[in-house]
């Protein structure tokens, strides 16, 4: 009997996953229908497919196309996937996101097992394949000794050429960049518990070398600690998790952020039109260009230079170039600004980087494993992000269907069950891990 795969939004990270499933769909015979309020560009190059242009708001529509789907994949807004998850309940559907899971969402637990259905949360990238690899190690290790500290870095970036000094452009939701960090961070150091607010995220650095042509910096991301209980490292006294960029990245972001740029909350004083170097310097109480630079060295201790220069000085900010502050909060004017050099183009290449460090006592020796992945992309569409955030989603369902797999409840995907099968098919798809051990 043929089932329904049901996938609501058709964003950046939407290509792979329906590529894949449409490549599979007679071999798991399964229907395919894309519900989308705006048509995709590559929606032609994909076969086996209907796609339905549908206001994802319209909750009767919504619902009618719910009813009687074997799994949904919600691509939408995070905030959405709540209602659809509700829906889902209702009608005793099965569900699939990339995003993290929330009280409000948990909350549906005994809905989905009372109708014998389930939800997966977090199968992307970051959260997902970040989880499967990890949790392999960490099950592995567990049984050779002790683990003393796990440190997990994971990037969206671009392949590093010499038009780009940032080595960044958007592939996933650009907004969300401009807001990265903003919580600020907490993580677990030598049994110390670490806060870093907001304004020192983008300072407090370490150095990821992979190889000696690959070289990234890595900045602590939110709430590390949560980790220990879901990954079982109770004991461990290192836990850090966060996003790697390019070196030089971090120290530019870090002007953005500290003369407010980056700030969400605050609309912007001055209506119309104004140059990228008059929203540069807003809060700096200078007028020509020579004396901004001149703080910028200052306070910030760089040159002209240096990277974190080269990076800003490419993208306008002491230009000036226009763009309209008119009922915008710092944040969108910054977005405005970023999008003139960040939209990803025809040939672009993107590279997604995931690395995780472990050290562990084995036989009262310390050792040292590190796990890593590379992946670039192929275009601007065949992403190396949609890569890793769509597959691990369209090799769940694969693998659920091929073994008739039965799944109550919301889960994650901590299980053997599930990482052994997903990280084997990924590698087989291109996304591999190496492993590196030394001692320490």
């Amino acid at each position: 009997m043929t089932k329904t795969i049901l996938i609501l939004g058709a964003g950046k990270s939407a290509y792979n996953l329906i590529s894949y499933l449409s490549d599979n769909s007679q071999k798991l015979e399964i229907e395919i229908k894309l519900i989308s309020d705006k048509t995709p560009e590559y929606i032609k190059e994909i076969k086996n497919i209907k796609f339905l242009r549908i206001d994802i708001s319209d909750k009767i529509q919504i619902s009618n196309q719910i009813n009687g789907a074997y799994i949904v994949v919600s691509l939408l807004p995070p905030f959405l996937h709540y209602k659809v998850a509700l829906i889902c309940t209702e009608y005793s559907v099965n569900m699939i996101t990339a995003s993290y899971l929330d009280d409000k969402i948990k909350s549906l637990n005994k809905k989905f097992k009372k109708n014998s259905c389930f939800l997966f949360m977090e199968m992307g990238l970051d959260p997902g394949i970040d989880h499967l690899s990890a949790k392999k190690v960490i099950d592995n290790l567990n049984n050779k000794g002790e683990i003393i500290s796990f440190e997990s870095y994971t990037g969206g970036l671009m392949k590093k050429d010499n038009k780009n000094p940032w080595g960044y452009k958007f592939t996933w939701n650009p907004m969300n960049v401009i807001k990265a960090g903003i919580d600020g961070s907490k993580y677990l150091k030598n049994g110390n518990l670490i806060n870093i607010p907001y304004e020192k995220v983008f300072s407090d650095l370490k150095e990821i070398k992979l190889s000696k042509s690959h070289t990234y910096e890595g900045y602590p991301n939110r709430n590390s600690l949560k980790y220990k209980k879901l990954y079982g490292l109770e004991k461990i006294n290192t836990l850090i998790r966060g996003t790697l960029r390019h070196p030089g990245f971090c120290k530019a972001w870090n002007i953005l952020v500290n003369l407010g740029l980056t700030d969400d909350s605050k609309f912007f004083k001055k209506e119309g039109k104004i140059s990228y170097l008059d929203f540069f310097k807003h809060k700096i109480n200078l007028d020509s260009y020579q004396s901004v630079k001149n703080y910028v060295r200052e306070r910030f201790s760089i040159d002209e230079s240096s990277q974190a220069f080269k990076n800003l000085s490419w993208s306008n900010f002491f230009s000036k170039q226009t763009v309209s502050s008119t009922n915008k909060k710092h944040s969108e004017i910054l977005l405005e600004i970023l999008k003139d050099k960040w939209s990803l183009e025809k040939h672009d290449i993107d590279l997604v980087v995931m690395y995780h460090s472990f050290i562990y006592r084995e036989k009262n020796n310390l050792k040292k494993l590190e796990s890593f992945m590379r992946l670039e992309g192929t275009n601007n569409f065949d992403t190396a992000m949609s890569k890793t955030v769509g597959l691990p989603i369209a090799l769940l369902i694969e693998i659920i269907i091929t073994n008739n797999l039965k799944f109550k409840g919301v889960l994650l995907p901590f299980d053997k069950i599930i990482y052994d099968p997903l990280l084997e098919k990924l590698s087989d798809n291109g996304i591999i891990f190496e492993n590196r051990v030394s001692k320490t």
